[in-house]
């Protein structure tokens, strides 16, 4: 799984490629195959360079691939190219329309780019495919999304939707905590990123909020502790600028 800094969940993996083309010519899709592969690999270690190299390559291969057009959409969103990455998401949903983590990544697309309605049901499409080994990505994004528009109602239902699948997935939890803070509900925001901390790595949007939440109970050694954390660890990030 990887997380955007757009909050979003990406799919980003390799695991369904080969034998999904429709390629008129076996050795060509098994080289579109091998190309995409790299790519990938290189998308996922950040070699952006690479990933377009190798995907070009694919793309020249069989330009028939819904998975190569998946992933040269990722890395074109990644290279801030808006419309080139709209191009392959449509060229691949329409190679592979019910793809649920190609529906699941486009959603995301969709979102950060403001179609907030198209979001949501891309969200629900993927999440309606009895297949898909992880709808609590999709239930989170979802959840991201139409808070976004302000519902934050039906974005907690969706992101505890997302929890009763997988109770541990960290991003759900933190989108929790950040959520019950907002809402000043902090004892159970506490509860969530207690929940978060377990579960992922420490950040530094996670020991803001923990700054927050802490402050917001009175709990000034606690609060204490989360800013030095911030400070020690990420003193040039963002969240520490706005520690006081």
């Amino acid at each position: 799984m990887k997380t955007t800094k757009y909050g979003f969940a990406l799919l980003l993996f390799a695991s369904s490629l080969g034998g999904c083309s429709n390629s008129p010519s076996s050795e060509s899709n098994t080289a579109a195959s091998y190309y995409t592969q790299l790519g990938v690999g290189y998308l996922q270690k950040g070699r952006l360079d690479l990933a377009s190299m190798n995907l070009e390559k694919a793309l020249a291969q069989d330009s028939s691939s819904a998975d190569t057009h998946h992933y040269y959409a990722l890395l074109q969103e990644k290279l801030g190219q808006d419309g080139k990455a709209r191009e392959h998401f449509r060229r691949a949903l329409n190679l592979d329309g019910k793809n649920a983590a190609l529906l699941n990544n486009y959603g995301s697309f969709q979102c950060r780019t403001g179609d907030y309605t198209g979001a949501e049901q891309s969200f629900l499409a993927a999440i309606s495919d009895p297949l898909y080994p992880t709808p609590e990505f999709a239930y989170t994004n979802a959840g991201i999304c139409v808070r976004k528009q302000g519902d934050t109602d039906k974005a907690e239902s969706y992101f505890r939707k997302a929890l009763q699948i997988n109770p541990r997935f960290s991003e759900t939890l933190y989108q929790m905590a950040r959520l019950s803070y907002e809402k000043q509900d902090n004892t159970k925001a506490q509860a969530f990123l207690y929940r978060y901390n377990e579960a992922a790595p420490t950040n530094a949007d996670a020991l803001l909020l923990c700054y927050q939440i802490e402050t917001a109970l009175r709990e000034t050694e606690k609060a204490e502790a989360c800013a030095l954390d911030l400070r020690t660890k990420f003193p040039d990030s963002t969240a520490a600028t706005q520690i006081n």
